[in-house]
């Protein structure tokens, strides 16, 4: 033999290391991508914003729930349903809204009375007058005022307001006789001591007339003052006079029940308001 020559190998082992070559390479390639797969993390994703992330994660903060209360609730549906404005000539839009069953439903949530009312007039009739408003004053001839003794006193308040607003029309437009009109003025002012419930409430406290027809007209001017100051801040702290006035026929239904009574034209009404928040 010639040389030491390799013999040839047999087929199946070449084939063989062919596999285990390509199984390698193979092996070798899925290694590589693992390794990268550890060594580089694919990008993650900012979470939603309020998404819950894991432990410490800042959430968004969420916008509170605001509430309405039933007057800006009702304020809403009035102003809705009445669009125009609520001071018209002669209070027509406010007599309305007042006796609309919206505004109803209102007072018997917010102020409920002890008999049930289909009206304004019937929801005025049955509500009590505000005691402490006048307690201050009885207390100075009552040791204990009673519920009787404040109903009298807020009668007469309110014919000696009547009175002055009288009075203060007249003033505003001279017209009509004037004779009639002041003695109008007059036996609503002072006939009021003629009733036989301030005929038995004077005598029942020892009360001088004179004294308390001198309170009763101090009190007065007072309360007056007071409540035009408070209408006028109403109508400075809404977008205006009409926004006013039904804001303050959802805080004192008993004022604007007052008002609707004792004036017919709102230009007579908002010069009262002008003058007496100035006193």
């Amino acid at each position: 033999m010639k040389g030491n020559r390799s013999l040839p190998q047999p087929r199946e082992d070449r084939t063989m290391q062919h596999v285990l070559r390509f199984t390698v390479l193979i092996l070798f390639g899925l290694g590589l991508q693992l390794l990268g797969c550890i060594d580089a993390p694919s990008p993650m994703t900012a979470p939603d914003i309020g998404e819950t992330t894991g432990p410490g994660a800042v959430q968004a903060p969420e916008r509170a729930a605001i509430e309405l209360t039933p007057a800006e609730k009702t304020f809403a549906r009035l102003r809705n349903l009445y669009p125009q404005p609520i001071v018209d000539a002669d209070f027509t839009t406010l007599r309305k809204v007042v006796d609309s069953n919206t505004y109803l439903d209102f007072l018997a949530q917010e102020f409920p009375t002890e008999k049930p009312f289909q009206t304004f007039a019937a929801y005025l009739r049955g509500t009590p007058p505000d005691a402490d408003r006048y307690l201050p004053l009885l207390k100075k001839w009552v040791e204990n005022p009673t519920a009787e003794d404040v109903e009298v006193l807020h009668w007469v308040t309110l014919e000696h307001r009547e009175a002055n607003l009288l009075l203060f029309r007249f003033k505003v437009r001279p017209d009509g006789n004037v004779f009639q009109r002041i003695k109008g003025i007059f036996d609503k002012k002072f006939g009021a001591l003629a009733d036989p419930r301030v005929e038995t409430f004077l005598a029942r406290h020892h009360i001088a007339e004179e004294e308390f027809i001198a309170a009763v007209d101090t009190f007065v001017t007072e309360t007056e003052q007071a409540d035009a100051q408070w209408l006028h801040a109403q109508f400075e702290e809404q977008n205006g006079i009409d926004e006013g006035l039904l804001w303050s026929a959802l805080r004192k239904p008993a004022l604007i029940g007052e008002i609707l009574h004792n004036f017919a034209e709102t230009e007579v009404f908002l010069k009262w308001v002008d003058s007496h928040r100035r006193l």
